[in-house]
């Protein structure tokens, strides 16, 4: 079942003015992007950083290989001069615009955008967009999708059947990996989005991420909690908060190995599904065979 909720899209003018991107994008930022020091930087530098995030989709999907999100790469882009090639569901069109943003003033020195295992949908220029739906039939209610949701577009109880919102959900395919069931399926959305739209819906999600972060970190920070880490993006977040859990060392370590392992398996079935290649099939198989070896103990 696909259930659709409408969340209001609204932007002022002053949204997308160019003085207040760095305010509207950059102020109070979750705890997990401390590290990235930005509030230290020079304003031109922290507009810079900003302008680019704002190109960027904000699928929180981690398939630029920053996997707590599209601020960081924003960031890589603008201080390390990382390829600005590499956000998959963005394709060429945000490739493009981070070209123009960043002072790329030529076409034929623009890179070409990552490759998805989605076809390009003519309208948009972009991937094909997808959406995560639950078979409600075969769900376990073992919550596992939850937290890997970075948009909160999941609700459901343990043990009880759980729902995607899809209108909310971002096509990451975040939930996909620890659903020990299989039962999140992708299914094709085709819609036109208007320039202004796009850039309503985009700051939309980033602060119901930012707002995911924050509530996450405060239920790291309560002494109460004993859920273990059970993502990568808490796992940063239990490190840039500085607080214990009430679960054992081994226990945190493998949890945490576990998700790194889904993240890198996730990233050799997308390039399969693209093109063949044996030495990266028989890595996957190994990295399948380690994930096997350490879900038996968690």
């Amino acid at each position: 079942m696909m259930t659709d909720t409408k969340a209001s899209n609204t932007m002022s003018q002053t949204d997308t003015h160019p003085h207040n991107v760095t305010q509207t994008h950059l102020a109070d930022l979750p705890i997990l992007f401390e590290s990235l020091h930005i509030d230290t930087l020079p304003n031109d530098v922290q507009t810079k950083i900003a302008r680019v995030d704002a190109c960027l989709p904000q699928t929180q999907c981690g398939l630029c290989e920053h996997p707590d999100g599209c601020l960081p790469y924003a960031a890589a882009i603008v201080l390390e001069g990382e390829p600005y090639n590499k956000c998959v569901p963005g394709g060429q069109p945000v490739t493009d615009a981070i070209a123009q943003t960043i002072g790329i003033d030529s076409e034929d020195n623009t890179l070409t955008a990552a490759p998805s295992q989605w076809p390009i949908d003519m309208a948009s220029g972009r991937p094909t967009e997808v959406r995560a739906v639950i078979r409600e039939d075969d769900c376990i209610g073992c919550t596992k999708c939850i937290p890997a949701c970075p948009v909160d577009a999941i609700v459901g109880t343990g043990k009880h059947m759980h729902t995607i919102f899809t209108d909310l959900c971002t096509g990451c395919e975040l939930c996909i990996a620890p659903c020990p069931v299989d039962c999140i399926d992708l299914v094709v959305v085709e819609r036109e989005l208007s320039p202004f739209d796009r850039v309503a819906e985009q700051e939309d999600l980033r602060q119901r991420y930012h707002t995911h972060l924050k509530r996450v970190t405060e239920q790291l920070a309560d002494t109460s909690n004993s859920k273990p880490v059970v993502s990568m993006v808490e796992a940063k977040l239990n490190n840039a908060a500085s607080q214990s859990l009430n679960i054992s060392e081994a226990q945190a370590k493998n949890t945490i190995a576990a998700a790194k392992l889904r993240t890198k398996i996730k990233k050799l079935e997308k390039q399969l599904s693209v093109r063949a290649n044996d030495k990266k099939q028989m890595e996957l198989e190994g990295l399948q065979a380690e994930l096997d070896a350490l879900q038996a103990v968690l």
